[in-house]
């Protein structure tokens, strides 16, 4: 496990997933196929401990992937910016894991329901949306170690 240089910033692992739950998107760090550094920001869904995210069938992300499932995930639920304290009020997570693209309908299906639940909550026309677009991919992110922080000045 990584240690935290600011401790008395860090939350609760509960909290960390609810940091998790609640940011609008999270940036995907990974090797990239070239061997360099590379993330992306993605639309993702949190379901028990494993994050979910949606994505063509191929890419520049997908073949990063393809070559080392390790990722790293960011995330941040709010933050202002104090300007008059020369400060940042915050709620971030950092989650380190493994990609892997979901092979099984039925946990694709529900990852994509879920993803539509988050988004648009009062859209009851998910499932119709979900099935005009069959080839779209979805890959979870198995959560191995995550840490939570916040400054709420």
């Amino acid at each position: 496990m990584r240690t935290m240089r600011r401790c008395d910033r860090q939350t609760s692992p509960e909290e960390a997933w609810k940091i998790l739950e609640n940011a609008d998107y999270m940036t995907l760090s990974m090797h990239g196929a070239d061997g360099a550094p590379y993330g992306v920001s993605l639309s993702f869904v949190r379901v028990g401990s494993a994050l979910y995210f949606h994505c063509a069938r191929e890419g520049y992300k997908l073949e990063s992937l393809r070559k080392d499932p390790a990722v790293c995930v960011t995330a941040v639920e709010r933050q202002q910016t104090l300007a008059e304290a020369f400060s940042v009020a915050y709620r971030s997570a950092v989650a380190f894991g493994a990609a892997c693209r979901v092979e099984d309908a039925g946990e694709k299906q529900a990852a994509l329901l879920a993803l539509c639940k988050k988004y648009a909550p009062d859209n009851a026309g998910a499932e119709a949306y979900i099935a005009q677009y069959p080839q779209v991919d979805v890959w979870r992110v198995d959560v191995k170690e995550l840490s939570g922080k916040e400054q709420v000045d």
